[in-house]
């Protein structure tokens, strides 16, 4: 019980984590500094890996527990008022990280589309390339961006 839970807490770190990752991308977005993006990503790549193992080891662990396949709330139901009262706590922190994690997930990807529609008109624009009538960076020149005011 007490490693299932160990793993539960190691999860949850390893969410808060990810989670702090996607702000720093936000924010790193939303000041233009896209040098600092790689290691950001980097970073994300080796705790979602982290994150895979943990999800393994605790399912491989809720299996030996008589816990395979149950949810969090399911497991409370099913354990005995000793182990809930135990474990309760643990999972409401994971479930406030998920949703932390989520949180900071959709802010990061639409800053981070902003920026590149932002990346996508400044191209458009140096190309000679304008708006489709779907409002989207057109990067076909018009024919009369080729034509430039000339004096004879």
């Amino acid at each position: 019980m007490e490693e299932f839970a160990a793993v539960i807490r190691e999860l949850s770190g390893t969410a808060e984590e990810i989670a702090r990752i996607e702000e720093e991308k936000a924010s790193a977005a939303t000041d233009k500094r896209h040098y600092l993006m790689d290691s950001f990503i980097q970073e994300e790549q080796a705790s979602i890996l982290k994150l895979r193992g943990l999800e393994q080891r605790r399912l491989r662990l809720a299996d030996a527990l008589g816990w395979k396949s149950l949810t969090f709330r399911q497991i409370l139901e099913k354990a005995d008022p000793a182990e809930a009262s135990f474990l309760n706590p643990v999972f409401l922190d994971l479930e406030r990280q998920l949703k932390r994690l989520g949180n900071a997930r959709e802010a990061s990807e639409r800053i981070l589309g902003t920026r590149i529609h932002e990346l996508e008109v400044i191209l458009a624009r140096k190309q000679g390339g304008s708006y489709d009538n779907t409002g989207n960076v057109s990067l076909n020149a018009p024919p009369h961006s080729k034509l430039h005011d000339k004096y004879v």
